[in-house]
């Protein structure tokens, strides 16, 4: 019996046709991890678990999950009152709070994810519990350039920071209006640390 051999050759165009085919695969692959990603990271019920699986918190009136991430074995979670500033679409309550390996902490400050800035008049460093630790407090009283550029709200700010085991954690309130700093007293005297086994 004879073997029959027919050589085959790729055309160029082929080849051409091959390559394009992989990399259309390959995007739309990627796309849909983007987007599968980026909706769980703007997935309120999940930055909420995100948030309660670091502190216990409330806000009055209630809030709700703008964002959470799991970071390179740490985590991040911002959450917000349901009550906007009048004729804004800023919240009156802003809580980040997270908790990154200390190697990393240097490379995220958890500042950035503010979608406003706040031009400080004031401050003060006080000590208090946090994660089972004498811990510094920061308060800062000013203007919160809001997000839309343009308006400003009278602000206060709390920043509590603290190195458990290999993590630095942190919890930033950020609270706006005229009552701002009882609104902001409010939340923080209710955060307390959640410490699990790592």
């Amino acid at each position: 019996m004879k073997n029959s051999k027919t050589d085959y050759t790729v055309s160029l165009w082929e080849s051409i046709g091959i390559g394009i085919g992989a990399l259309i695969l390959f995007l739309v692959g990627f796309s849909y991890l983007a987007w599968k990603s980026h909706n769980n990271n703007f997935d309120s019920e999940r930055s909420q678990a995100i948030a309660r699986s670091l502190i216990s918190y409330q806000i009055p009136g209630g809030s709700k999950g703008l964002y959470g991430i799991n970071i390179g074995g740490g985590q991040l979670a911002i959450v917000s009152s349901l009550k906007n500033l009048p004729n804004t679409y800023n919240s009156e309550i802003k809580i980040i709070v997270s908790k990154v390996l200390i190697t990393q902490a240097e490379n995220l400050d958890p500042r950035v994810f503010l979608d406003s800035q706040l031009i400080a008049s004031y401050s003060k460093t006080l000590s208090k519990q946090f994660c089972n630790r004498t811990s510094r407090l920061l308060i800062e009283k000013g203007q919160m350039l809001l997000s839309d550029g343009e308006h400003t709200s009278p602000a206060t700010q709390y920043t509590l920071r603290n190195t458990v085991g290999n993590y630095q954690r942190e919890v930033i309130i950020t609270s706006l209006g005229k009552d701002s700093e009882k609104k902001g007293q409010i939340v923080l005297q209710n955060i307390n640390c959640i410490i699990r086994e790592n």
